[in-house]
């Protein structure tokens, strides 16, 4: 039988111990867990005030994003990119990348994953591409 959820802020949990060295500011963020019948596969909304976002990282077998609402910023080797809801975004198996809120934006998103990743990566554009006229 299919399983069903709404992406609503108000059911999300903070961020869980094992997963605050992911976000510059954990308490910035709250997870919502959704249902995923798909084998090996989780997914979850990801709620980041302003100013939030996870540092840079992998995922082994890929992630796919789907922004619900806000405007939030992903970056890879290439690009930081502005998005908003509707836009879809799929990172492919150990792509270097970080997302999150712009600095004075909130931003919502779906993440479809296989659990894992690795931070253990280099920062690259994390820092200096992360301007407050972002999304503006």
């Amino acid at each position: 039988m299919d399983k069903f959820a709404k992406v609503d802020p108000a059911q999300a949990k903070p961020v869980p111990e094992a997963l605050h060295k992911l976000f510059n500011d954990p308490s910035k963020v709250k997870v919502q867990p959704l249902p995923c019948e798909i084998p090996d596969v989780g997914s979850k909304a990801v709620h980041f005030e302003a100013g939030a976002r996870t540092m840079p990282h992998r995922h082994a077998k890929g992630q796919h994003i789907i922004v619900t609402d806000g405007v939030g910023v992903v970056a890879d080797e290439e690009h930081v990119h502005v998005v908003r809801p509707g836009d879809v975004i799929s990172s492919p198996p150990g792509g270097w990348h970080w997302h999150g809120a712009t600095p004075t934006t909130a931003m919502s998103h779906v993440t479809i994953e296989d659990p894992g990743l690795d931070l253990d990566v280099e920062r690259g554009n994390w820092d200096e591409a992360y301007t407050p006229d972002l999304g503006r």
